[in-house]
């Protein structure tokens, strides 16, 4: 069930990339300020939720000691990886965005190795290769067609950064905490820090358009409020490895909503680094699994 559902959410994160390019594109909003807004309305729509029952009133309650300091710490590196992200996928294309992103997937392995011993075994390292050129071949920062997205590219391989480390962090945390007030804590957290930097980074605007708005509506309840909660809720019971491997399905959703809702379309080398990449996840974190 939980593998299903987390399925299910990768295809509205997939979507987000698409949505959010064509909302950059049109310069009918700076990036940071739809970030403030999409987390502050989902974080305002939890809480009114939560204080509307007795249940909820006592989580509210108990938002102190571990759970806010566990709260806060991976919301922060939500946040962080939401910056990042934001900010590079107005300098790139949603396609490489979502490729990018992508790599969490194999930084998993590698960062639980580092900070807990836990050597990957052979197909993980080759997939960690295989991923590795991929990313490569996808930025390409030798190619002269690839110097307007080398920033956006750069930020975005720094949130796959970010959101690996989420990833392992929330899989120790989350089993510890009700569900609910630990994700109003993340989401609470990186609207603040999206507020908070946004206005260092560019003026920030929000234009009235209804298209606008609507695709906040639904970055806020779909592919925020929604799919944090089943993520939060999924990593109670799944391994960091294995929500990673659901993740990788992620790149290959955005490719998808990139080619139908803005008719990009990948070049022979960036598709190459695509597979490269979808590649190095399957044999990295399937091959492991067939290896046990």
């Amino acid at each position: 069930m939980a593998d299903l559902a987390l399925t299910s959410i990768m295809a509205v994160w997939g979507s987000s990339f698409a949505i959010l390019r064509g909302l950059f594109t049109g310069s009918s909003a700076s990036p940071l300020a739809v970030l403030t807004v999409r987390m502050g309305l989902a974080s305002v729509l939890l809480l009114l939720f939560l204080a509307v029952t007795p249940r909820g009133r006592a989580q509210l309650a108990s938002l102190r000691g571990t759970l806010l300091r566990d709260g806060v710490f991976c919301g922060a590196l939500l946040g962080l990886g939401f910056l990042l992200q934001t900010e590079g996928l107005s300098r790139t294309t949603a396609s490489r965005s979502g490729f990018l992103t992508g790599m969490l997937v194999v930084l998993v392995p590698i960062l639980e190795f580092l900070a807990f011993r836990k050597r990957p075994k052979t197909p993980a390292l080759a997939g960690i290769l295989l991923a590795f050129a991929g990313m490569t071949a996808l930025s390409a920062p030798w190619a002269g067609s690839s110097r307007g997205t080398l920033l956006g590219d750069s930020l975005t391989a720094g949130c796959a950064l970010v959101f690996a480390i989420h990833i392992i962090a929330l899989g120790r945390v989350a089993p510890r905490h009700p569900l609910l007030p630990l994700l109003l804590l993340q989401l609470a957290t990186t609207g603040v820090l999206a507020a908070a930097a946004g206005p260092l980074i560019e003026p920030q605007h929000l234009s009235a358009a209804p298209r606008l708005w609507l695709a906040v509506v639904y970055l806020a309840l779909f592919a925020t409020l929604l799919a944090f909660g089943i993520q939060t809720w999924a990593q109670k019971v799944m391994p960091a490895v294995r929500v990673a491997l659901i993740s990788s399905l992620e790149p290959v959703f955005a490719a998808l909503w990139a080619a139908l809702l803005l008719g990009e379309r990948l070049s022979g080398r960036e598709l190459i680094g695509g597979v490269l990449i979808v590649l190095g996840v399957a044999v990295g974190e399937a091959g492991a699994a067939i290896w046990r």
